[in-house]
C-alpha cells in the first residue's frame, strides 16, 4: 500500500520472451501474433506468480521497459507488440474464433480488471527506464506498476453482484 494514498500497488518484472520489437518495422503477419502471443503467456505466468488479485474495477498502470543497451528509443513505438498484450493479459481469458478453422483458441488472461477499456484502466504513456545486464535479462525486461484504483463502495458492490450470479 502507498502510505499518502492508501491505494494498494504491484509491481510486476516481465522478462521479454522475444527481442522487443517497435511498430516501424517489415514482417510477416503471423510472426507478429506469435510474438504478441508469447508476450501475453508470458505477462499471464508473471501475473499468476505475483498473485495480483482478480475483480478490480480500475487500476493505473505504468509501463517501463528496460533494455539492455543504451541507445536513443522512443518509448510508444513498443505499445503494439510489446505492451498491449501484456495489458491484454490483465483481462479475463476469452475464447477467440480460429482464422479459417472451425476452432477456437484461448487468450489467457488473468482477470484483474473486467475489460481493458478506459472505464477500468487507465494507462499511462510507457517510459524508457535503466539498462539490464544481458545476461540476466537477454532481451530486456518490462516492468508493470499496477496501482489499484478501485473505490472501495464499488468493490463491495462488484462482490456481491458476483456472489448473486
Amino acid at each position: 500500500m502507498d502510505a499518502t494514498t492508501d491505494n494498494r500497488i504491484w509491481t510486476v518484472p516481465i522478462p521479454a520472451p522475444h527481442p522487443m520489437k517497435t511498430v516501424n518495422r517489415n514482417e510477416h503477419w503471423s510472426a507478429g501474433a506469435r510474438r504478441r502471443r508469447d508476450w501475453r503467456e508470458t505477462a499471464y505466468a508473471r501475473f499468476v506468480l505475483a498473485g495480483l488479485p482478480k475483480g478490480l474495477t480500475r487500476i493505473r498502470v505504468d509501463v517501463e521497459l528496460r533494455f539492455t543497451t543504451n541507445r536513443r528509443r522512443d518509448a510508444p513505438n513498443y505499445y503494439g507488440d510489446v505492451i498491449k498484450p501484456c495489458i491484454d493479459a490483465l483481462s479475463p481469458e476469452k475464447r477467440v474464433k480460429v482464422r479459417g478453422g472451425n476452432g477456437y483458441r484461448v487468450e489467457r488472461g488473468w482477470g484483474v480488471i473486467p475489460d481493458d477499456t478506459a472505464q477500468f484502466l487507465d494507462l499511462a504513456a510507457p517510459k524508457i527506464g535503466p539498462v539490464v545486464p544481458k545476461g540476466l535479462h537477454p532481451h530486456g525486461l518490462v516492468v508493470l506498476t499496477i496501482t489499484d484504483l478501485s473505490e472501495p463502495d464499488l468493490l463491495q458492490l462488484a462482490s456481491k453482484e458476483a456472489s448473486r450470479g
